[in-house]
């Protein structure tokens, strides 16, 4: 986390002039991971969302459900904490070559190799695998412009079975935007470290899922600490 903190201090020591001429104005680039500060995020990451993934996965009733697709799933803390809290669920965790094998070794050390799919692909760029009834897109939309989140929503859409459920978790604001206090500044960590990234309230993500043709869009828990979930149904 240590490590994290140290590339957050480059960006954020863009604010003031990314605040004076505002956010589509010229910024040093992002330093990239290697594959050891890629280890080192995804395992920060891992660690300190840990027992909040468990909080959350025991929190919502998922019994009717066989499948989950976790759509950048990284090392697997969503997986994990939804697999063990749901012993009938088998699971697809999609993301980029280089995090499938930190997915891999987390998921053989929790003993939930066997229920789980590994495929590689980029959600940008690729369509996502199909054939799951559930689908969740853990604290990615924030990283994502209010116009890169509907694609990102259809094909979602696109994947589930006819009758599934996809799950948003992230930070969901207040309409007037200074609430929770946390996803207030995320937005702000969003602007420094990113092209168009923010947290969005409830109603727009509403209105960009129902706009993909999701229905029964709800708020299935709010909260303070980035664990706000967001569900939203493929109509039959």
């Amino acid at each position: 986390m240590l490590l994290h903190m140290n590339r957050l201090w480059d960006s954020w020591s863009d604010l003031t002039e990314i605040v004076k001429n505002g956010p589509g104005s010229e910024r040093r680039p992002p330093k990239q991971m290697d594959m050891d500060s890629r280890r080192a995020f995804i395992g920060a990451m891992h660690v300190s969302g840990r027992s909040l993934s468990e909080e959350i996965a025991g929190s919502l009733d998922l019994r009717g459900y066989k499948k989950l697709l976790d759509i950048g799933g990284g090392s697997g803390t969503y997986t994990i904490a939804i697999l063990n809290h749901n012993p009938q669920l088998q699971a697809t965790l999609f993301d980029l070559k280089d995090v499938i094998p930190l997915a891999r070794e987390r998921l053989s050390s929790e003993g939930l190799l066997n229920r789980v799919e590994l495929i590689v692909g980029n959600f940008y760029s690729d369509d996502l695998p199909g054939g799951c009834d559930l689908a969740l897109l853990s604290a990615i939309i924030h990283q994502n412009s209010r116009q890169q989140n509907p694609e990102l929503f259809r094909k979602a859409y696109r994947s589930l079975e006819p009758g599934g459920m996809l799950l948003i978790r992230d930070h969901i604001m207040d309409e007037r935007r200074t609430y929770p206090p946390a996803g207030a500044l995320f937005a702000v960590n969003m602007l420094v470290n990113t092209q168009g990234g923010d947290t969005y309230t409830f109603h727009e993500v509403a209105q960009d899922l129902k706009g993909v043709g999701f229905t029964d869009v709800r708020l299935l828990r709010s909260g303070e600490r980035m664990d706000c979930v967001v569900g939203a149904v493929k109509p039959k």
